[in-house]
């Protein structure tokens, strides 16, 4: 007979609904396979296309418009769908997509346009499946357990996110790069197989839906009208906006003027990436005594202004500068790691069920919409002022983010469902 103490443990414990077990299995497949694309896909343009800079900025952008041009119809599509069967299809998608490439190189017809159109088509997949991902995940689990299921999915993405290049690295090195690709494309398939295997009772979408443009409209109103949303919003976007005009700076300061190897600077964002996993997956546990909006602001503050330390690693020993970026990075992850899956779960009950599709698009669409503005914005000031100021001003820049937060009513949530409208 189970004890008062199990039961409520169990009741905040994702792993206690094997409909989790079977969605974080296909999840986590799935966030390897993407990693291992991260490394293989640009390694399959150099070596099998002989591909320039110029083709690869051409592949990138092809890889991330989708996230651009699609968010807002997306949207409203995964409110109008079932979720899980959207993210059944679009993993069977990307499986058929992706599973082109390599066959097309075997038989001799495969070509940079190709590959172009491939991870394009791929890319709209993606975005189905990461809306309709965040709008699923509360139909999983119980309110009580969505802190606890979120933090397991950060957790999630970011080991996926330090091991998958390292595999996609070593798939490369043994099978050669269109393997490697062939390996992404599969597991796919794999997450699509143990979506399957989830059994749930989804809300039905509605039966009679609303113009387009008006629904459209209706999901930027809510993210930015609602204070809590709009606190995060506000959070995520300049956080996005000053991180590319950091990184950008860091990657050329690093690189020639602390003289850190290519290895050394793996190792610097490895350890942001275990900081990050370590931060999720432990997170939840100092929630209860503290307070859930206090965590999430103290949480920002360490992730958001401990880059600015790197202003002050000097010219000098390598190594000595790889270990103090290395250790920043860390405490960079801790903070975000927790601070992204408490953010989550706020977004998600603060939202209403029938609305999370187009509320998450519009989210996505402002947050992410930045990125490219911050990267030339940090490529001009790294050019015309020289990098450490591009360090400089992106971390001063990320540390404001906090700014949101701190002056909105997310500091005072003491529980998550204390966000629910």
């Amino acid at each position: 007979m189970q004890s008062v103490t199990q039961v409520r443990a169990e009741e905040t414990r994702a792993w206690s609904s094997r409909a989790f077990r079977w969605f974080w299995t296909g999840s986590a497949v799935s966030m390897l396979g993407s990693e291992v694309a991260e490394l293989a896909l640009p390694l399959l343009a150099l070596v099998t296309f002989s591909a320039g800079a110029d083709q690869l900025a051409i592949l990138r952008t092809a890889q991330f418009l989708p996230f651009l041009l699609a968010a807002l119809p997306v949207g409203l599509l995964v409110d109008r769908r079932r979720r899980r069967g959207l993210m059944i299809g679009s993993d069977i998608g990307r499986f058929v997509l992706i599973a082109i490439i390599p066959v097309s190189i075997w038989v001799g017809l495969a070509g940079m346009e190709l590959l172009y159109a491939v991870v394009f088509a791929a890319g709209i997949c993606t975005v189905i499946h990461q809306l309709a991902h965040f709008a699923f995940v509360p139909s999983v689990v119980s309110a009580g357990q969505l802190t606890d299921a979120n933090a397991k999915i950060t957790a999630t993405q970011s080991a996926a996110e330090i091991s998958g290049r390292g595999v996609g690295g070593l798939l490369v090195q043994a099978l050669g790069a269109p393997a490697a690709v062939t390996v992404n494309a599969a597991t796919h398939l794999l997450s699509a197989l143990s979506l399957s295997r989830v059994r749930v009772d989804e809300p039905p979408p509605p039966t009679t839906p609303r113009a387009p443009l008006r629904e459209a409209i209706e999901g930027i109103r809510v993210a930015v009208g609602n204070r809590y949303l709009r606190a995060l919003l506000g959070e995520a976007t300049t956080f996005n906006l000053f991180n590319e005009v950091f990184m950008l700076g860091l990657m050329i300061y690093a690189v020639r003027d602390l003289g850190i190897s290519a290895a050394g600077i793996g190792a610097v964002f490895v350890a942001g990436g275990l900081g990050s996993f370590l931060g999720a997956w432990f997170g939840t546990r100092v929630t209860g005594r503290w307070g859930y909006g206090r965590v999430l602001l103290a949480t920002l503050v360490a992730g958001n202004t401990a880059p600015v330390g790197a202003v002050a690693v000097a010219p000098g020993s390598p190594g000595a500068a790889g270990v103090l970026l290395g250790s920043l990075f860390f405490i960079m992850g801790v903070g975000i790691g927790i601070a992204n899956s408490h953010a989550t779960t706020v977004r998600q009950l603060a939202t209403e069920p029938q609305l999370l599709g187009r509320v998450n698009s519009a989210y996505r669409l402002i947050s992410w919409g930045v990125l490219p503005v911050g990267a030339i914005a940090g490529g001009a000031v790294a050019t015309q002022v020289g990098p450490w100021t591009a360090v400089l001003a992106g971390s001063v820049g990320m540390a404001t983010a906090t700014l949101w937060v701190l002056f909105s009513p997310v500091p005072r949530l003491r529980t998550v469902t204390d966000a629910v409208g």
